[in-house]
């Protein structure tokens, strides 16, 4: 990452937090070897192993958002993001990708096997 930090300094409870866009700090998570330190809370695990619900839902419920509201910030339909939702759906690297960024997570949280 050649390209200048783009950040904000943010208080809150007395504690000083610099900001950065999701798409910097990913890279930036990534630079320093960390993207195996990324987590999914046990929520997410919990439903995809015990109920069998795909990662992309489980992870657009338990950030409170539709079908309709995922696809619109993304410009596809909702009935697309139902078909990549189904359990034998395996959507590309390249949407996968538009699809973490658009709930702010990592692509590597949407997937069990990278």
């Amino acid at each position: 990452m050649n390209a200048p930090i783009d950040y904000r300094i943010s208080e809150e409870a007395g504690r000083r937090y610099a900001v950065v866009p999701l798409e910097q700090f990913t890279e930036l998570v990534e630079q320093a070897g960390e993207v195996e330190a990324l987590t999914l809370p046990h929520e997410i695990v919990s439903r995809n192993l015990t109920d069998e619900v795909p990662l992309l839902r489980c992870w657009r419920e338990y950030l409170g958002m539709t079908q309709a509201d995922l696809a619109a910030r993304i410009g596809v339909s909702q009935a697309q993001v139902a078909q990549w939702e189904r359990p034998d759906a395996k959507p590309r690297h390249t949407t996968l990708k538009k699809l973490a960024a658009a709930m702010g997570i990592h692509v590597q949280q949407l997937t069990l096997d990278d």
